[in-house]
């Protein structure tokens, strides 16, 4: 690797821990002040009585909280760090499509938490760049070899494969440098009886 890719991946680990630190930041602080925000509402509301435009505060207050919810748990997700990678993945991806498979290793589901939240958010951008409405479901293989982490996307076939390339060239372009920085490799097709994406990284 050059000095340019280490300096990337350097500023990627950065990035990725600065994130963690500010999902804590929104769960733990300033959600708990917009909570505060509208029980205050609410008990004014009881005391002094309601009025569309108290209402209409307490919908924005209950809107904020859930957008920040919503954006906490994508810097920090707190079902990975409560019960683990695979009830995460589990969790954003089967309820976009039950028919959706998630398989992960026991060796990666007992990872640490920064290196499953990296393989977690590093998932959800390889199914980003790869994954179009064309395919009725797909299935997700976690496991490890040696020091490398390999992430399979099973149930595409060729058709789906050549018409990928062209429609999402530039994303699996992007893709094909992340996963340079990370020191790995991705492969279409490595199987010719099981058409399958796989994504190689080290765990480093």
């Amino acid at each position: 690797m050059n000095t340019r890719e280490q300096f990337y991946k350097i500023v990627i680990k950065e990035y990725e821990k600065r994130n963690l630190k500010y999902g804590q930041v929104l769960r733990e602080n300033i959600a708990q002040d917009l909570y505060a925000i509208r029980l205050n509402l609410q008990r004014y509301s009881i005391e002094e009585g309601n009025s569309p435009g108290l209402e209409e505060m307490r919908s924005m207050v209950t809107e904020t909280i859930s957008k920040v919810q919503y954006l906490s748990n994508v810097l920090l997700n707190v079902v990975l760090r409560d019960f683990g990678l695979k009830r995460a993945l589990e969790d954003h991806f089967l309820s976009v499509n039950s028919n959706n498979e998630v398989l992960v290793e026991k060796e990666v589901n007992s990872l640490d938490f920064s290196c499953q939240l990296l393989i977690f958010h590093m998932v959800r951008y390889v199914i980003t760049a790869i994954i179009t409405d064309d395919l009725p479901f797909f299935g997700i293989y976690l496991h490890v070899e040696g020091d490398n982490l390999h992430l399979e996307i099973i149930g595409v076939n060729n058709n789906y494969l050549n018409k990928l390339k062209q429609t999402n060239s530039k994303k699996i372009k992007k893709l094909q440098d992340r996963v340079n920085l990370l020191e790995g490799t991705l492969a279409f097709n490595t199987d010719p009886q099981e058409h399958k994406i796989v994504v190689i990284v080290k765990l480093n």
